[in-house]
C-alpha cells in the first residue's frame, strides 16, 4: 500500500475513532440532565447489556453473519474483551467512591493509552512512534492541569482500582485489535464481548438491579446510554481500530473527556476555569498531533487465527 493510501486509511480510522469516543463522551451530560438515583455499577451493567443487544441486532444489517456468533465464544480475545469491559465498570466506580470523580477519571483515562501502547508493543509488535509519546504526554498533561485542585490521592486502594480499570481498557483495545485482524466483525465482536461481560456483572449488581424503579425516563435514559454511548459508539470505534495501532486508538479515547467538558459548559452551564481551559487546549493539541501523524505508524499485519465466514 502506498504512503498516500496508508495516510488516507489512517485518517479515516482516526476520524471514526474520534467520532465514536466523542459519542461516548455524551453519556455524562445526558445522565446529569436526567438524573436518577441509581448505583453506578447498575448503570454500568445496563450500558453493557443494552449495548450488546444493540450491536448484535445491527450486525446482520452491517454484513455480520449469525453463524459466526457461536464461534466468537471460542475466541480468547473476545473473553478478554468481555472481562475487561465488565471489570472496568466495577473498578472505575469503586475508585470514584474512594477518590472522587476527578481523580478516578484522571488516573483511569491516563492509564489507558500507556497500557495499550505497552501491551501493543509487546504482543502485537506495534512499536509506538515518537510522535505518539509526545502527543500522548501532552494530552495527559492537559488532563492533569484540568483536574488541579480536585485531586484526592490519600486513598491508595482507590488509586489502584483506577489503574486496574484503565489497564483493563488497554487490554480490551489490544484484544479487539487481534480479533479485528483475524477478520472479526466490527459489531459482533464488541456485541458478544459486552454480552459476556454483562452476564458476569449481573451477579455483582443483581440485588440493586431488582430494587430499581423502572419509570419511562429511566428506560429512555438506559436505552440512550446503552444503545448510543456504548453500542453504536463502540461499533464506530471498532471500525476505526482497523487502520490504526492500539496505542493511537487509546489516545483517541481522550476525546471522551474533551466532549464531556465542552458539553458540561455549553449544556449544563458549568463554570469555565483557567485550569480547565488550558487543560482542554493541551488535550486537543495532543489529539491533533496524533491525528495528523497516525499514518506514520505502519503496523505489521500478523494475526492469531482467522474468523471463518461459514
Amino acid at each position: 500500500m502506498s504512503d498516500s493510501k496508508t495516510n488516507k486509511h489512517a485518517g479515516r480510522s482516526v476520524g471514526l475513532s474520534l467520532l465514536g469516543n466523542g459519542l461516548a463522551g455524551t453519556a455524562g451530560t445526558v445522565a446529569a440532565i436526567y438524573a436518577i438515583n441509581t448505583p453506578s455499577p447498575v448503570i454500568g451493567f445496563v450500558r453493557l447489556f443494552i449495548g450488546a443487544i444493540t450491536l448484535l441486532i445491527l450486525a446482520p444489517f452491517l454484513g455480520g453473519k449469525l453463524s459466526q456468533l457461536p464461534r466468537l465464544i471460542t475466541r480468547p480475545g473476545v473473553w478478554i474483551m468481555g472481562a475487561s469491559s465488565a471489570s472496568y465498570q466495577v473498578f472505575f466506580f469503586a475508585s470514584v467512591d474512594r477518590t472522587g470523580v476527578a481523580t478516578a477519571a484522571l488516573i483511569t483515562v491516563g492509564c489507558i493509552p500507556v497500557s495499550a501502547g505497552i501491551v501493543g508493543w509487546i504482543f502485537l509488535r506495534e512499536r509506538p512512534s515518537r510522535i505518539w509519546y509526545i502527543s500522548t504526554a501532552i494530552a495527559i498533561s492537559g488532563l492533569v492541569v484540568a483536574s488541579l485542585g480536585e485531586l484526592q490521592t490519600n486513598d491508595a486502594t482507590g488509586l489502584i482500582f483506577a489503574v486496574i480499570a484503565g489497564s483493563g481498557i488497554g487490554a480490551y483495545i489490544n484484544a479487539a485489535k487481534i480479533e479485528v485482524r483475524a477478520g472479526g466483525h466490527s459489531s459482533q465482536l464488541p456485541g458478544m464481548a459486552f454480552l459476556l461481560g454483562s452476564i458476569g456483572l449481573f451477579f455483582v449488581v443483581r440485588s440493586d438491579l431488582l430494587q430499581m424503579e423502572w419509570t419511562t425516563q429511566t428506560i429512555l435514559l438506559a436505552v440512550y446510554l446503552g444503545a448510543v454511548t456504548m453500542g453504536i459508539a463502540n461499533g464506530i470505534q471498532m471500525l476505526g481500530l482497523r487502520g490504526i495501532s492500539p496505542g493511537v486508538a487509546s489516545t483517541m479515547m481522550l476525546a471522551d473527556p474533551v466532549t464531556a467538558a465542552v458539553l458540561g459548559v455549553v449544556v449544563l452551564g458549568e463554570a469555565v476555569t483557567l485550569n480547565g481551559t488550558v487543560g482542554l487546549i493541551l488535550v486537543v493539541i495532543g489529539l491533533a498531533m496524533q491525528s495528523f501523524s497516525a499514518g506514520e505508524e505502519t503496523p505489521k499485519r500478523k494475526s492469531t487465527g482467522r474468523h471463518r465466514s461459514s
